[in-house]
């Protein structure tokens, strides 16, 4: 008997292992389609603000 329940065990944890494979998975996905939607004009000003304020007049030397 504790033969068959050690395989259980060890289905129970590739089950587990399949299943946060795919949870990681489909939450990556959804994080990359989020990032490739387009911006709206006040997010790009933003970015855009933040790029400038990076770059003060002393960087360009």
């Amino acid at each position: 008997m504790p033969a068959l329940q050690s395989g259980w065990v060890e289905l129970a944890v590739l089950a587990l292992v399949f299943v946060a494979l795919q949870i990681w998975w489909l939450s990556a996905i959804a994080r990359r389609r989020r990032l490739a939607q387009p911006l709206t004009e006040q997010e790009f000003r933003q970015v855009l603000e933040r790029i400038w304020l990076k770059r003060s007049p002393t960087d360009r030397s």
